[in-house]
């Protein structure tokens, strides 16, 4: 959606921080690949128990939520709202703070029309109808849980859908939309449930990746090749590992995206030394990875110590 709104903290009329730990504690657990480990990213995505996502930028003096979706997201603004003492402002809507003082402490210009309200009726719910008419979402179910790729809808491995699947023939709320490696299942259509619960994978006896790079127990290679939604790339996809297990898959990278994970560049250096390449040009092409082109990189974190690694390809 093109929605967009504003959470700020005011004191006499100017904006003032607001807590940085708060922020990270209320939109950490939804932020696709993790908090900095100080800090505030420039700007990150995040996405919401329901699938839901926003784009978020800004700091401590001020968010922007652009592009976010209802449901969850909102939640989280209105918590950060209530932990912080901030405003809401969505755009060509009235403000909404908690506290009569706090009117006072708004830009004279949003003062008059602000509303107030208690800081426990301060909800997503109650964000979402001011901000009319965005609709009243469907509650789609969450998704089952993926230790090797927690944010697939994020990555665009699984998208909403009210088809129904192809595999269990019920209709999920969910599709996935990645690679399937059989002779007879269907190209698309199946629920991320069937391919969690390995439904999916004993019927076709289908896999979601092509290979893993590494050695792991014999247990996380299933779990990886035929419990986990993959994910599209230029060429064959393949699963990184670290300290002995799978990693975590965050999502194509371009040279934007790889700024916010030095840790990711330098095993994706390492990676490019391998090939036959003179060292010089790595800048070049780091320089010309895309997340929506290519050659474009794929991120993953280590499960057990948080180290980002990349690959890369192009077709």
């Amino acid at each position: 959606m093109s929605y967009s709104l504003y959470v700020c903290r005011f004191v006499d009329g100017h904006p003032a921080p607001m807590d940085e730990n708060a922020i990270r504690e209320v939109l950490g657990p939804v932020t696709v690949g993790g908090m900095p480990a100080a800090g505030l990213p420039e700007s990150w995505d995040l996405e919401a128990e329901d699938g839901g996502g926003s784009e978020v930028y800004g700091d401590a003096l001020g968010l922007t939520f652009n592009r976010f979706s209802p449901g969850r997201i909102l939640d989280r603004v209105a918590e950060l709202a209530r932990r912080t003492g901030a405003a809401v402002l969505p755009l060509g809507c009235p403000t909404l703070v908690t506290d009569e003082a706090d009117r006072g402490q708004l830009p004279e210009s949003l003062r008059a029309e602000a509303v107030v309200m208690a800081p426990e009726a301060l909800t997503g719910h109650a964000i979402q109808l001011l901000i009319s008419p965005l609709p009243e979402p469907r509650r789609r179910p969450a998704l089952p849980l993926f230790p090797y790729h927690p944010s697939p809808v994020a990555t665009g491995s699984v998208t909403p859908s009210d088809a129904p699947c192809a595999c269990c023939g019920q209709e999920r709320g969910w599709v996935y939309t990645g690679p399937v490696h059989a002779a007879d299942a269907p190209g698309s259509g199946i629920c991320p449930y069937c391919i969690a619960f390995g439904k999916a994978a004993e019927r076709y006896d289908a896999t979601f990746t092509d290979g893993i790079e590494g050695d792991v127990p014999e247990d996380v290679v299933t779990a990886i090749l035929r419990r986990t939604p993959g994910f599209l790339a230029w060429q064959s996809p393949t699963w990184l590992t670290h300290c002995g297990d799978g990693a975590e898959f965050l999502g194509l990278a371009g040279a934007k995206e790889l700024e916010r994970y030095p840790d990711a560049v330098e095993d994706l250096r390492r990676r490019c030394a391998e090939w036959p390449w003179p060292p010089d040009e790595f800048g070049d092409f780091l320089g010309s990875l895309d997340k929506n082109d290519q050659p474009t990189a794929y991120l993953f974190r280590c499960r057990a110590c948080a180290t980002h690694l990349a690959y890369a390809d192009r077709t």
